[in-house]
């Protein structure tokens, strides 16, 4: 198996760790890869009366965007660029700020014959505008665009991620379905609540987080459990 390698780079603020995730193949380095812009697509509907808004919504919108890059991997030309129907497929990249940077995934990306460009200066990178297909989120709606921040989870459940997403040597990079990412996040937490499908469910944590105070009753100690009355909490995985 391969883990995925890019070239040394420093950057303060800015996109890097771009991969590629083939429909039928593993997850390739996308070296050159510069920015992927969002296109907001959806419209917004107005009423007016004498020529003065009284309302104003909009549509949904899907998640569209231009890729530019000042170079792709091969897989990219060859199930790509030089089909006559392309295939779609995913993309990873990770967004810098000044201390942390958080991880963006992106499914059923397409790339319309129209939206495809060979030509290339010296100084300007390809551009390629894309449209998407929203996928299945667990308690949410359909999306095509994953946010991690970094910033707000445990380093070993980023790890535990980035493994998936970079490959390790016993497995290939790939990109994992939205609801093995939530699997990752349920799997890394400190506590951990299953439903059991039949009325009840079980916390497991460690001893200080989950306390049997008696045979019969037990107390949770962790920022996700949170009392809504006086009979009544909220605890979820954290």
């Amino acid at each position: 198996m391969t883990v995925l390698s890019w070239a040394e780079k420093h950057y303060e603020v800015g996109l890097d760790r771009g991969v590629l995730y083939p429909l039928q193949a593993s997850g390739v380095v996308w070296d050159g890869l510069v920015s992927v812009s969002e296109v907001a697509d959806g419209d917004e509907l107005g009423r007016y009366i004498d020529g003065v808004k009284t309302y104003q919504s909009y549509k949904s919108s899907e998640f569209a965007g231009v890729i530019e890059a000042f170079s792709y991997p091969d897989a990219f030309y060859t199930d790509i660029l030089t089909q006559a129907r392309s295939e779609s497929f995913g993309v990873s990249y990770r967004v810098q700020n000044a201390d942390e940077y958080s991880i963006h995934l992106i499914y059923n990306v397409k790339i319309p014959r129209g939206e495809i460009s060979y030509n290339q200066s010296e100084v300007e990178p390809f551009r390629w505008g894309f449209t998407t297909m929203p996928v299945f989120v667990p308690d949410a709606k359909k999306s095509a665009h994953l946010i991690i921040r970094v910033d707000a989870a445990y380093s070993w459940t980023v790890q535990a991620l980035e493994n998936v997403l970079y490959g390790t040597q016993a497995a290939d990079a790939r990109l994992p379905t939205p609801e093995e990412v939530f699997e990752i996040f349920e799997e890394n937490s400190i506590l951990r609540i299953i439903d059991n499908g039949d009325g009840t469910w079980t916390a497991s944590g460690p001893d200080d987080v989950v306390k049997l105070l008696d045979p019969t009753t037990f107390e949770i100690d962790w920022p996700s459990a949170v009392f809504i009355s006086s009979e009544a909490f909220t605890v979820h995985s954290l």
